[in-house]
């Protein structure tokens, strides 16, 4: 397998639409960025992953609506001859989730921490199809995947996902890029436990090469002590 770093250095950046491009950050793994023009925030990016084998396709987070995550999964479906697809919800904002209505439309299955579903429910989103405890570990083809809750932070419900193999951490909105100076929408946060969720994070997967955060470009550990210095 080649170094994370060193692939996404070789491969190049693929456009599938004027909102929604990908780039490789190993053999297997590409980050998906999507674009929505806010009416609080302007301009906004969002990140995902797409874990790629065997057949198998697995979505950290959707785009930001259906109409992107259905060109996602079909360039995917088209490139790699994807047959069975999973999705995973990091929390229950619309970077994360906007898409899961045709996930669902698809007979496509979806995970999430119990809480998410539980928000989700409350609030008449789009409910992912199962639950998850605080850690879980799949298992897709033999690539290893486990979600965490560190505690809560951007939101009550917040997990980050960890590919060991591939030594890439998925920090999501909880996380900030280099280029933040702020902690950006705090609406829904708990800023007193932010911090030591954190913390457990960096804990839990010191080994970690490549952090990527919900928006902006991804780095090392050192995204999450920055995050921690803006408080």
């Amino acid at each position: 397998m080649v170094a994370p770093g060193a692939f996404s250095q070789q491969a190049s950046p693929v456009r599938i639409a004027e909102d929604l491009h990908l780039r490789p950050l190993s053999e297997n793994v590409w980050i998906h960025i999507s674009d929505l023009d806010t009416s609080q925030w302007g301009p906004v990016s969002a990140n995902g992953l797409a874990l790629v084998t065997d057949g198998i396709l697995v979505l950290i987070d959707t785009p930001w609506n259906d109409r992107q995550t259905e060109s996602l999964v079909t360039w995917f479906r088209r490139e790699y001859g994807i047959k069975d697809i999973q999705v995973i919800v990091c929390h229950y904002h619309q970077d994360n989730l906007g898409g899961l209505n045709w996930i669902h439309s698809q007979g496509i299955e979806s995970f999430s921490l119990e809480r998410t579903r539980d928000i989700c429910a409350a609030r008449n989103l789009p409910v992912p199809m199962n639950g998850l405890e605080k850690t879980h570990r799949f298992a897709f083809r033999e690539i290893p995947v486990e979600t965490y809750f560190p505690g809560e932070g951007h939101t009550v419900d917040s997990i980050c996902v960890y590919l060991p193999r591939e030594r890439i951490l998925f920090g999501g909105c909880s996380v900030k890029a280099l280029a933040n100076r702020t902690l950006g929408n705090t609406a829904d946060a708990n800023i007193e436990e932010w911090p030591a969720s954190l913390r457990a994070m960096k804990s839990a997967y010191p080994d970690a090469l490549i952090v990527v955060p919900g928006h902006g470009a991804e780095g090392g550990l050192s995204l999450i002590d920055h995050t921690l210095s803006l408080f």
